[in-house]
């Protein structure tokens, strides 16, 4: 009796499980280390154009991979992301935090190039924004709990404690305009900076 193609493959891929079902700790090893051991030197040998290519199409792969993950599979995943940030030690935090920094700053420059800052309300003349954003700004400080006004007073504090003496003098130079810019009723409700 003579397979078709399809049953063929079918036949191998059941042969291939039952083979990988049944080896040792020992060889399932070997197998990861050989693997290992071709991809890298395949990596190696490719061209740009092959590497370009497979990036695009790995991302890809994730791409679609991502949107077509159940619940279930998220909620997983953010368990084992929360188990694997708890467990590193301070040194890999603070690492992870510079690698994290230096990639934002150089997204930052790859993709500023010269076109025009996004404008969030088209519709609101430069003012309005202005007001909206302090408005905006006010109701967000007035919502924080306790626990993140503690949290950015921390960080205000370490931010100013790292500042050079150039920048702690910018920082007076902008405070004192800005509060000779205010208005009567502005000064008599808050404390004179410095």
């Amino acid at each position: 009796m003579k397979l078709s193609p399809e049953e063929r493959k079918e036949r191998k891929r059941e042969s291939n499980k039952r083979y990988l079902q049944n080896r040792t700790e020992e060889q399932k090893e070997e197998r990861k280390v050989k693997r290992n051991e071709y991809n890298k030197r395949r990596l190696q040998n490719m061209t740009e154009e092959q590497k370009e290519k497979r990036k695009v199409k790995r991302n890809e792969y994730n791409k679609r991979y991502l949107q077509n993950r159940t619940e279930e599979q998220k909620e997983k995943r953010k368990e084992y992301n929360k188990r694997y940030l708890q467990n590193k030690t301070e040194e890999q935090k603070e690492e992870r935090k510079v690698k994290r920094n230096e990639y934002q700053r150089e997204y930052y420059e790859r993709n500023r190039g010269d076109r025009p800052r996004r404008i969030l309300f088209p519709n609101l003349t430069e003012e309005e924004r202005k007001e909206k954003k302090r408005e905006d700004n006010k109701r967000y400080r007035q919502n924080m709990t306790k626990e993140q006004k503690e949290k950015l007073k921390e960080y205000d504090k370490r931010r100013y404690q790292n500042m050079t003496e150039e920048q702690k003098e910018e920082r007076r130079e902008y405070y004192k305009r800005r509060y000779q810019n205010r208005t009567e009723e502005q000064k008599n409700k808050t404390i004179t900076p410095l």
